[in-house]
C-alpha cells in the first residue's frame, strides 16, 4: 500500500442483515488497498450490528446510533470519523466493483482539478440480477465527460459511484435533518462553482430497483424543495426555476401514483442493461461472491 492514498469510504446502515454480507466482501475485494470503511448503524433492530463486529475487517471503523436518525445524520457522523484525502460512498444493500477505487483514484490523480468523478451504476432487482444501468453524465459511446457546475439542480452525475476530494467534502458537510436527498445536497454544495467528471465504466451495483417507492421518491423531492431554498437569494433565478420544476415533478409522481403507474415511471430513470454492461457485471459479482466464500471459509 506504499504511496497510495487513504480513501475513506462511507457506510451508513439500517436494518441490512440480508445485503451487509455482500457489501461488506466488496470493500475486502478492492484492488485499492489504501482504505477505511466509516459504518455507522443508524439504529437498526436486526443483526446489522453484530454482523459487523464479527466481520474481522481492521480497516472498519464502526459506531452506533441509539435510534434511527436519518442517513443525513449518519453520513454526517462518517465523515466527522473520515481521515483519507478521498471520500467514497457505499450503501449496505449495494456493493463496489473491485477495481472502483483504483480506476477513480487513478482519475483524480491525473486531473487534479477535478473536485468529484463518478462512474456508471448498474440496477439491480431483489435476486441480485442485472436489469438496468445509469450511465448519467455521458453521451452513448463517451468514456470520460468532464464539466463544470455553475448553477444549484440536479448534479449532472450519480451519487453512489462518486469520488470527491475530502477538502470539499468537509466544506460542504451532510445536512443531518435531511432523511432523503442528502446526497444531492452535499453534492450540490461540494460542486458548486467547480469541476468534476464522469466515466462510464461501471464501477457500482446499486438495488435501487429494489429500494425505489413512490412515497420515498416524494419524500426526497421534498426535501429537495428545502436544499433549492438555500440558494434563493445567491442563485434567485436558477433556484426558484428548480423549485417549480421539482413541483412539477412531485405533481407527476402523484398522478402517477392515483393511475397505478408508479414503478413504471421510476423504472424510466434508468436504461436498459448493455450485454457489455452486463458481462463487467458478472465479473465483478464473481469476484466480490469469491471474496465473500473466503471469509466465510476462513
Amino acid at each position: 500500500m506504499g504511496g497510495e492514498p487513504l480513501v475513506s469510504i462511507m457506510m451508513p446502515c439500517f436494518d441490512a442483515e440480508r445485503t451487509l454480507p455482500m457489501a461488506l466482501a466488496s470493500l475486502r475485494a478492492q484492488t485499492h488497498e489504501n482504505w477505511e470503511a466509516l459504518v455507522v448503524d443508524d439504529g437498526s433492530s436486526d443483526r446489522t450490528w453484530e454482523l459487523l463486529q464479527a466481520f474481522g475487517e481492521p480497516r472498519l471503523r464502526l459506531e452506533r446510533f441509539d435510534r434511527n436518525r436519518g442517513r443525513g445524520a449518519a453520513r454526517q457522523r462518517c465523515l466527522e470519523m473520515a481521515g483519507g484525502t478521498l471520500l467514497s460512498f457505499l450503501d449496505a444493500d449495494d456493493w463496489l466493483f473491485p477495481e472502483k477505487l483504483a480506476q477513480q483514484v487513478a482519475l483524480m490523480h491525473e486531473y487534479p482539478d477535478l473536485v468529484v468523478v463518478s462512474g456508471a451504476a448498474i440496477i439491480t432487482d431483489a435476486a441480485g440480477q442485472a436489469v438496468g444501468l445509469i450511465p448519467r453524465g455521458v453521451a452513448p459511446g463517451q468514456g470520460l465527460a468532464t464539466g463544470f457546475f455553475s448553477h444549484p439542480g440536479p448534479p449532472p452525475l450519480s451519487f453512489p459511484p462518486c469520488m470527491v476530494r475530502m477538502a470539499g467534502a468537509r466544506e460542504a458537510g451532510f445536512n443531518p435533518e435531511f432523511r432523503r436527498s442528502q446526497d444531492s445536497d452535499f453534492l450540490i454544495r461540494v460542486m458548486l462553482g467547480k469541476r468534476y467528471a464522469v466515466s462510464s465504466v461501471p464501477v457500482y451495483a446499486y438495488s435501487q430497483a429494489e429500494a425505489a417507492g413512490l412515497d420515498k421518491t416524494l419524500e426526497g423531492y421534498r426535501f429537495r424543495l428545502r436544499s433549492y431554498g438555500g440558494y434563493t437569494e445567491s442563485y434567485p433565478l436558477s433556484s426558484r426555476a428548480e423549485m417549480a420544476k421539482t413541483y412539477a415533478r412531485i405533481g407527476v409522481y402523484k398522478l402517477a401514483g392515483w393511475l397505478g403507474a408508479e414503478q413504471r415511471l421510476i423504472e424510466m430513470r434508468w436504461q436498459g442493461i448493455t450485454p457489455e454492461a452486463r458481462a463487467a457485471y458478472e465479473t465483478a459479482r464473481e469476484a466480490v461472491t469469491l471474496a465473500a466464500d473466503t471469509k466465510e471459509a476462513s
